[in-house]
Parts: C-alpha cells; sequence; structure tokens
C-alpha cells in the first residue's frame, strides 16, 4: 500500500522565491546591458583607428596598438 503526500509550501515563500527570482533577472538583465555598451565602445574604438588609418592620421603600427588594446589580435 503505498501512501503519498501533499506538501503545502506557505504562500510567503513562494513570493520570496518570485522575488528573488525576479531581482536575479533584473540583475543579469543589467549585466547584458553593461556587456552590450562595452561591445559598442570596442566597436567604436575599432571604427576610430580604421578612419584615422585610412586618412593618413595614425601609421599602421599605431592602429595595432589601438586594436590591442581592445583585445584584438592582428596577425600579419
Amino acid at each position: 500500500m503505498s501512501t503519498s503526500s501533499i506538501r503545502i509550501i506557505p504562500s510567503a515563500t513562494i513570493a520570496s522565491t518570485t522575488e528573488a527570482s525576479s531581482a536575479f533577472t533584473q540583475f543579469i538583465l543589467r549585466q547584458i546591458g553593461c556587456a552590450k555598451l562595452r561591445a559598442e565602445l570596442v566597436v567604436n574604438q575599432i571604427e576610430a583607428a580604421e578612419t584615422a588609418l585610412s586618412g593618413g592620421m595614425i601609421s599602421a603600427e599605431q592602429a595595432i596598438l589601438i586594436l590591442a588594446e581592445c583585445r584584438i589580435e592582428v596577425s600579419s
């Protein structure tokens, strides 16, 4: 003979779990927003180096240094 039991979870526990989940979701969304801004900054730095190099404002070596600051490796 098997017996089954139903576990009753207090509504305060459910609300607490939902609030924690919501707070974590908001935290992750903020982290994603920051990552997007950092990526946009890198893209802008790359485009600035490209424009400066093509306009003769910087040398190829300087462009490589700028890209290195963006953690972009240029192979020859």
